[in-house]
């Protein structure tokens, strides 16, 4: 394989060609079921849309694992989009593994070498040239600094940056072409969204700019002994090239391994949800991909022991005898951080009103916390979505912190379809920004509930909840300015309330229910003529692409029957018209 080819002997030219044709796929899938089945009698035919799905995003899954590259890091971040992909879609993204055979260790080392102008040898003392793990930008290898210590090697694909912006400008076309669905657009910033996904994998590329990540992270919690992060060696690292503390001990998945030790598995899925729970609300910088390969437990000596001889490699591969004593300390270990995103104030501060809200049981400020965090579609119901939020509370406590048990569901459902008609409109909306904090959380459980099955998060999100309901009513400088500002304007507004009133000019907006149908029929309406339209233009468009590809309907034969059925399409649009 050349330097800068792609994963399992593609050339660029080669994968980037399947790549658009994958997508091309998928678009196809979406216009043919999604769009033009929806209408009417096609309705029909239209096959049951779950296995439809599942299919697809198993397709996408292959695919992703086969050619690597942001296939991958989109498919991770879809398993997070709960609130735009069916179930179908998410359960089978959350498998995708990021796992593609390794670069040549030649071309590897001639990067390094070229980055820094130094033999390998003047480098590090020693070098591994076998990966101890690929993924589809960057491998690690084991290596020695000249004074013996023990480092990991982070180093990029050689070629990645071209491979990444191909990609990325193919998952902007197609995002682009996302913005026709309303549905989707209603309910998302899909420019909003490509610009940070864009923003974020391309950071990914810059090691540099991970070394960092972890050192603020690192001064996050440099007041808990219970975190740890791997120390960075400066003067071996750039752009493309980070050396890194080797601090590989027993995987966090590996129950059995510290257990042995006397390392409860309780107190380590305490410890990662307390983790989060403060990056998220106290910090408000995030490590977003704490999948098990990214997360270690490093015993500490208990008392009167000594941990000399204790190393990272032998503690991952179990060679060490660590003796069992009840209650051992341990540091929780993060590494990677190359996809870590800070939370912007508004939505750290809509994050806060919901957890006192939370910890407060007060669906109010539950309902609140999304306003404040504009996170509802501009027609929602406030009052109905208060009352389910308030019976959600009641009945489902866990459910408002991602926890819903088995033997909860009848109820559930029961709830559901009395607020049938809030769910169907589905009023929620999502934040590019929250995606990650969001895809984070929902990793950090998966892996708490595969260390710990019996673990339940609610029982160390709510003190936290309550904590911050203390802070809220604890005066401090910014509150009493916010609440003496408040006071100063209070008898204005006063003011400008009753003198509406005496004028007789107060209004109170209220919906009917007939203004509501004349509504939803106009709408119908529109939404029967804009999906003959795209009917209409998709084909022409379609009849272009494939047959710029050369692969389908290269017949002249082919492409007239596409050109006929867009000028039926569009004949009768005009008719609807």
């Amino acid at each position: 394989m050349s330097a800068g080819a792609a994963p399992h002997g593609l050339t660029n030219a080669q994968r980037t060609r399947a790549v658009r044709r994958l997508f091309l796929r998928i678009a196809l899938h979406i216009f043919w079921w999604d769009i033009v089945l929806m209408r009417g009698p096609l309705k029909r035919f239209r096959s049951p849309p779950a296995p439809r799905w599942a299919a697809l995003a198993l397709q996408y899954r292959r695919e992703a694992e086969r050619l690597g590259g942001v296939l991958i890091k989109l498919g991770q971040y879809a398993s997070a989009r709960v609130d735009l992909l069916p179930e179908e879609v998410t359960a089978v993204m959350v498998g995708l593994r990021d796992a593609v055979p390794p670069a040549p260790a030649d071309q590897i080392i001639a990067q390094i070498e070229a980055d820094f102008l130094l033999p390998i040898t003047g480098l590090y003392g020693r070098f591994d040239p076998v990966p101890i793990g690929a993924a589809s930008l960057g491998q690690a290898h084991r290596a020695t600094l000249p004074d013996g210590q023990l480092v990991v090697v982070k180093v990029l694909r050689p070629g990645i940056e071209l491979i990444v912006a191909s990609d990325l400008e193919i998952v902007g076309q197609f995002i682009g072409q996302l913005k026709r669905v309303g549905s989707i657009r209603r309910r998302v910033d899909l420019d909003l969204l490509a610009s940070e996904f864009s923003a974020v994998t391309r950071r990914e590329l810059d090691l540099v700019a991970e070394g960092r990540n972890c050192e603020r992270f690192a001064r996050d919690f440099a007041a808990d002994p219970g975190i740890h992060t791997p120390k960075i060696y400066w003067s071996r690292s750039g752009a493309r090239t980070l050396t890194m503390e080797d601090v590989s001990y027993f995987p966090i998945n590996d129950v059995l391994g510290y257990e042995a030790a006397g390392i409860d598995r309780h107190r380590v899925a305490s410890r990662l949800m307390d983790c989060y729970l403060d990056q998220i609300f106290r910090h408000g910088f995030v490590h977003a991909d704490p999948h098990p390969g990214n997360l270690f437990v490093r015993p500490l000596p208990a008392e009167g022991e000594t941990a000399a001889h204790w190393s990272p490699t032998t503690a991952a591969s179990g060679r060490m005898n660590i003796p069992h004593v009840p209650n051992r300390p341990f540091q929780l270990v993060f590494i990677d951080f190359g996809m870590a995103v800070e939370i912007p104030e508004q939505s750290r501060r809509s994050l806060t009103t919901y957890a006192t809200g939370m910890g407060a049981r007060d669906a109010y400020t539950i309902v609140q916390s999304y306003v404040e965090g504009d996170l509802l579609l501009p027609d929602t119901d406030l009052d109905e979505l208060e009352r389910m939020t308030a019976a959600m509370i009641a009945k489902f406590p866990r459910a408002l912190v991602g926890q819903v048990r088995k033997s909860d569901l009848p109820q559930f459902a029961e709830l559901s379809e009395e607020y049938q008609s809030l769910l169907y409109n589905s009023p929620m909306k999502m934040k590019a920004e929250l995606l990650f904090v969001f895809r984070a959380m929902g990793i950090c459980s998966g892996t708490v509930a595969g260390i710990d099955p019996a673990f339940d998060p609610a029982e160390r999100f709510l003190p936290l909840a309550q904590r911050l309901l203390a802070d809220e009513f604890r005066p401090d400088s910014d509150r009493l300015k916010r609440l003496v500002a408040a006071t100063v304007r209070l008898p204005t507004r006063l003011d400008n309330l009753l003198t509406t009133l005496e004028r007789g000019k107060l209004r109170i907006r209220t919906d009917g229910a007939e203004r509501r149908r004349d509504d939803l029929r106009a709408l119908n309406r529109a939404a029967n003529r804009l999906g003959l339209a795209v009917l209409a233009g998709s084909i022409m468009i379609c009849a272009v692409l494939l047959g710029r590809e050369g692969e389908i309907f290269t017949t002249p034969t082919g492409l007239v029957v596409l050109a006929v059925a867009a000028v039926s399409a569009g004949l009768l649009l005009s008719r609807r018209s």
